[in-house]
């Protein structure tokens, strides 16, 4: 087979042309900026534990009332948690000191029905609780990453605002998480 001078010489031309062309620019883009923080960073309803004995009847009304005091006190515990995994401690402190009478009736309720459900055991039942309530809010945490400053920074303006005790109760019930897609993420 015959090489053709002219077709290598057209082919070296174009070669040499192709290399003398400017690559194109390379556009770096900023990264997007953190998506917007949402609050409430853990579920706000939190499980009752059910009575171990079948003979233990827990009424409608008290029922209510038990959902509610572990609401309060599972708010407390992802706050005490956020503001010591965040550094939020002063917003913690305010958080605590306006709502600690509430909070202290609400505890008093939870501690009742552990007694209640839990007899001679009620107390070290309810101290499983509350730390396995702590850790889990914590594994919450370390899940979101940097997000969940965010998060938990967001959660404390919205109940810095609340101003009585029927507000922290209906913050509690009536507001939802969001779904899990919602809450801000860092993936």
């Amino acid at each position: 087979m015959h090489s053709n001078p002219r077709a290598i010489a057209s082919g070296l031309a174009f070669l040499a042309l192709a290399s003398c062309a400017k690559p194109p620019p390379v556009v770096v883009q900023a990264p997007p900026p953190p998506p917007a923080p949402v609050g409430h960073v853990y579920a706000t309803l939190v499980p009752v534990p059910a009575p171990t004995y079948k003979r233990i009847r827990i009424t409608p009304t008290q029922e209510e009332k038990l959902q509610q005091a572990f609401n309060i006190i599972g708010l407390k515990s992802a706050l005490m948690v956020g503001a010591l995994s965040c550094n939020q401690q002063p917003q913690y402190d305010q958080f605590m000191n306006e709502f600690q009478p509430h909070i202290l009736a609400e505890q008093h309720i939870m501690d009742a029905y552990f007694r209640r459900i839990g007899g001679y055991y009620g107390q070290t039942r309810e101290d499983t609780f509350v730390t396995l309530l702590a850790n889990n809010q914590s594994v919450t945490g370390i899940a979101q990453g940097a997000i969940f400053c965010l998060n938990n920074s967001a959660e404390f303006n919205a109940v810095l605002a609340l101003k009585t005790p029927q507000d922290l109760d209906s913050f509690v019930t009536d507001q939802a998480p969001p779904p899990a897609g919602a809450v801000a993420s860092n993936q």
